[in-house]
């Protein structure tokens, strides 16, 4: 089980301890998940070592409870992303708009955001069709991961601020951000999925406060821009050969 890690009076000596105990719960997810796609078992570099000092940590924490969660709940076999995210949010005493769970379905998927717009939380149906390492996904912004529509961007990030903000308690996007192309900015697999957004809400701690926020949609297609790359080229020489 991993132990929350906490601050100790040697810089250097802290840093390399927290990095070391984030790399054995990445390779701790990987052997979880017992899968070999880039997202589970490649770490060829951490963008973790990009992040600001006072990031680290509760990146490190954050990834750490959400791989004890995995473990404890992946076990029994694979569950609905809708009972599995609302399982997530019950072992942290969390909670959310309380009619979010009867608005959506067990073919939906979700993603959960920290304020700093850090994922803490994908459904499994999201991982199937990512190619990004779980360290980029926890490490860097979904904004700066995946490219889209600059005005779909914009509304998102306006919408995601707002419920931050508790200027806005819960959002139905069916009819405001439009079924669109979402494209890995430099995932292994260059994924490009088609998209229907469903729905934004908050999520809340035991204080009301607003800790993050939760985004579900529907994942269409999905498709790889390498994959496609190299068929593309084989079929070249197959031509040039014939």
């Amino acid at each position: 089980m991993f132990e929350t890690v906490t601050a100790n009076n040697d810089s250097k000596t802290e840093t390399q301890t927290l990095r070391d105990s984030y790399r054995d719960a990445l390779m701790e997810f990987a052997a979880l998940w017992g899968s070999s796609r880039p997202l589970k078992g490649d770490y060829p570099g951490f963008a973790f070592d990009r992040l600001p000092q006072e990031a680290q940590l509760p990146t490190y924490n954050s990834l750490a409870e959400w791989i004890e969660f995995f473990k404890m709940h992946s076990a029994e076999g694979r569950i609905s992303d809708k009972q599995f995210l609302w399982r997530y949010l019950s072992i942290f005493r969390w909670k959310t708009h309380p009619d979010f769970f009867s608005l959506v379905d067990d073919d939906t998927s979700f993603e959960v955001h920290n304020l700093d717009g850090h994922q803490t939380y994908r459904s499994m149906s999201l991982m199937d069709c990512c190619s990004y390492t779980l360290d980029e996904l926890v490490s860097i912004p979904w904004y700066e991961l995946f490219t889209r529509d600059q005005s779909i961007t914009d509304c998102d990030l306006k919408f995601q601020q707002s419920l931050a903000e508790g200027t806005l308690v819960h959002t139905d996007l069916d009819g405001v951000i439009a079924t669109h192309q979402v494209s890995e900015n430099f995932g292994f697999d260059k994924m490009v999925l088609t998209i229907k957004p469903l729905y934004l809400s908050p999520i809340y701690d035991m204080d009301g406060n607003v800790v993050g926020v939760i985004s579900a949609l529907k994942v269409l297609s999905s498709r790889s821009r390498r994959l496609e790359a190299k068929e593309e080229a084989f079929g070249g020489l197959a031509l040039a050969s014939s």
